[in-house]
């Protein structure tokens, strides 16, 4: 595959993730469904769509949607510093099991080794941006959707 396509498939990724981010936001306003069950069916079609066009698909790319619905059925707000932290603990162990589910599909390789210790260290960025509130929630959910998913495109080009 030459590396016009590859590029190109992996900006394709970034297009359908900003689709799912804005689809996380949206549901954090009204309708948790949009962000639960219709960016999560978005992310999952996007990474088997890509992966099959890349040659390189494996089942455990379809049974990503699992832990990705799970994830996204977990709330990550709170009313205290601990109750925050807790829940976006929670949220984000959630998150990265979707990862640990596309490193498997990519075979523990280094390389899915490499980006899940990336996400891990993102998750960690989302517990810290949740309980320190810097920017507004409607933004902050843009940028937890868009850091913690992107990544899971990954694991495609790694294969």
């Amino acid at each position: 595959m030459s590396e016009m396509t590859i590029g190109t498939l992996a900006v394709a990724s970034m297009g359908i993730c900003v689709i799912d981010s804005f689809l996380w936001m949206w549901g954090g306003r009204s309708g948790k469904y949009k962000r639960r069950y219709i960016g999560s069916a978005i992310q999952t079609i996007g990474i088997n769509i890509l992966s099959v066009l890349m040659g390189v698909w494996v089942w455990q790319f379809a049974a990503s949607i699992v832990p990705e619905i799970i994830s996204r059925c977990k709330g990550y707000g709170g009313d205290t510093v601990m109750g925050k932290v807790i829940r976006r603990s929670v949220f984000a162990l959630f998150s990265l099991s979707t990862g640990v589910m596309l490193a498997w599909a990519a075979g523990f390789s280094n390389g899915a080794l490499t980006l899940l210790g990336i996400q891990a260290l993102v998750s960690v960025a989302s517990i810290v941006l949740g309980v320190t509130n810097p920017i507004h929630a409607a933004a902050e959910e843009v940028f937890v959707c868009i850091t913690l998913k992107y990544f899971n495109y990954g694991y495609i080009f790694i294969l």
